[in-house]
C-alpha cells in the first residue's frame, strides 16, 4: 500500500465512513498506539530490576503494566490504521478499558491503493475474531461517546458530579457543604477498611469508589468556591509522590526500607520549611480524629524513630507486666487513678504491637469481627436448642463458646 500522510488518511476516513470531521478527529497506527499505552519510564518487560512490582513481590500473579495516560480521548472520534498481522486482540483489550464492549464500530478493509474493499458494523469487543481484518490493511472507526456514557474513566465521574452540583442538578445536593459531608467521608473509609477485612474484592471496588466519589465532590464544591480543583488535588499528589520517591524518580541511591523512611521524614521536614512551617515535636503530625489505638501506635512509632525505644523486647514485655500491675492494684479504688492505669497499658500494649510487627489497630478489628462472627453463631445454636441466651447459665455459656471456638478458629 502507497504511504499515506495523516492527513490523507482523514480524508479517507471521512470518505470511507462518510464522516463530516470538521469538529476534530484523531488517528492512530495499530503498533504506535499500543506503545502510547504503556507510561515511558517503566522497566521494560523483560527486564529484571531489583525491585519487583508489587504483584511479585506479594505473590499475587505476573505484573501487568497499566494504562496511563490512556491515549485516546473517548469523546471525539478516532481512527486507528493497521497492516495486516496487527495484534488485534491486545488493540480491543486496550480500547475496552475505556469503551464498552458493545460500543459499536466500523471496519473498512483496504485494498493495496488504500480504497475500500468493504465496510462493516461490529461491536468494539468482537473485532478481534472478526475474519475481515486477517489478510488486509484495516481502518477501524470508533465513534465518540458522549460524555454521559464515557464512565469508565476519571471524566465520567467529574462529570457526573458536576452535573449534581451544577444549574439543575439535585437539590440535596447543592445544599450539602464540606462539613456536612464529613460524617459520610469517614463512613466511607470505614467501609472500605471492613471490605479490606473481610477481604471481599468486590466489595472493595464498589467501597473505593464511594470513597473516590467523597473525594470528586469536596473538590468539585471547592472549585466552585474558588479555592481549588480536582485537577489541582491530582497534580499535588503526583508531585508530592514524584518529590518524596527520588530514589525511584531521580538518582538517589537507598539502602533497603529504613533509607527510603528516614529519607521521606527529610524531604517532608524541607517542605514544611519552603512553607515557613516547621515540626515543633517529634510527635507532630498525628491527626487528633484518628482512632486512639491507631493514634496511640502512630505516636509510639514516632516516639521510636526519635530515639525514645527500648532496646529489645524483653523489656517492652516486662513494662506491659508493670503497667498491668498497676492497673491490678488500681482497681476498684479512685476511678480516675483506674482509667489512668487502663490508658497506660492499652499505649504500652501498642508499643508491643510495634515490636511484633502487628497493626494494633488492625488486630483489634480483626478481634471484633471474630468475636462477633462467634457471637452470632453461639446465639443461632441456643437458639436451635430452643432456648436463649438470657436462660443459661454462664458455665453452660462458657461451654457453647469453647465449643465453637474449637469448631473453627475464625
Amino acid at each position: 500500500m502507497m504511504m499515506l500522510k495523516p492527513g490523507q488518511l482523514l480524508d479517507l476516513a471521512a470518505d470511507t465512513f462518510r464522516l463530516d470531521l470538521t469538529g476534530g478527529a484523531q488517528l492512530w497506527e495499530a503498533g504506535a498506539l499500543l506503545a502510547a499505552a504503556r507510561p515511558a519510564g517503566l522497566p521494560a518487560l523483560d527486564a529484571t530490576p531489583e525491585v519487583r512490582s508489587w504483584a511479585e513481590t506479594i505473590g499475587t500473579g505476573a505484573y501487568t503494566p497499566p494504562v496511563a495516560p490512556f491515549p485516546l480521548v473517548i469523546t471525539t472520534p478516532a481512527f486507528i490504521y493497521a497492516a495486516p498481522g496487527a495484534d488485534w486482540p491486545a488493540l480491543a483489550a486496550l480500547l475496552t478499558r475505556r469503551y464498552p464492549a458493545d460500543h459499536a464500530v466500523q471496519l473498512a478493509a483496504l485494498d493495496e491503493a488504500g480504497a475500500p474493499l468493504e465496510v462493516v458494523a461490529a461491536a468494539l469487543g468482537d473485532i478481534p475474531t472478526h475474519s475481515l481484518l486477517t489478510a488486509h490493511r484495516a481502518l477501524l472507526h470508533i465513534p465518540a461517546l458522549p460524555i454521559s456514557g464515557a464512565l469508565r474513566g476519571p471524566d465520567g465521574l467529574a462529570w457526573v458530579v458536576a452535573r449534581l452540583l451544577g444549574p439543575g442538578g439535585c437539590p440535596w445536593d447543592v445544599r450539602q457543604s464540606h462539613q456536612s459531608l464529613r460524617a459520610a467521608l469517614l463512613e466511607e473509609a470505614h467501609e472500605v477498611l471492613e471490605a479490606l477485612d473481610a477481604g471481599d474484592m468486590a466489595a472493595l471496588g464498589e467501597e473505593l469508589g464511594d470513597l473516590l466519589l467523597s473525594v470528586v465532590v469536596h473538590s468539585e464544591m471547592a472549585r466552585q468556591a474558588g479555592h481549588f480543583a480536582l485537577e489541582d488535588v491530582f497534580e499535588q499528589i503526583a508531585a508530592k509522590l514524584v518529590r518524596r520517591h527520588p530514589h525511584v524518580f531521580g538518582d538517589l541511591v537507598v539502602d533497603g526500607e529504613g533509607a527510603v523512611l528516614a529519607n521521606w521524614e527529610q524531604i517532608k521536614a524541607a517542605e514544611l520549611a519552603a512553607k515557613g512551617k516547621a515540626r515543633t515535636s517529634a510527635l507532630d503530625g498525628v491527626p487528633p480524629s484518628l482512632p486512639a489505638l491507631a493514634a496511640a501506635q502512630k505516636l509510639g512509632k514516632k516516639a521510636a524513630r526519635a530515639g525514645f525505644n527500648w532496646r529489645e523486647i524483653d523489656q517492652v514485655w516486662l513494662k506491659v507486666r508493670e503497667e498491668l500491675d498497676e492497673l491490678a492494684a488500681a482497681a476498684g479504688g479512685d476511678q480516675e487513678h483506674t482509667r489512668e492505669e487502663l490508658g497506660d497499658l492499652l499505649f504500652v500494649l501498642t508499643r508491643l504491637a510495634d515490636w511484633l510487627g502487628v497493626d494494633a489497630e488492625a488486630a483489634l478489628r480483626e478481634a471484633n469481627a471474630k468475636f462477633r462472627r462467634r457471637f452470632s453463631r453461639l446465639e443461632g445454636l441456643v437458639v436451635s436448642e430452643g432456648g436463649s441466651l438470657d436462660e443459661l447459665s454462664l458455665e453452660r455459656l462458657v461451654s457453647l463458646w469453647d465449643q465453637l471456638k474449637h469448631e473453627t478458629s475464625r
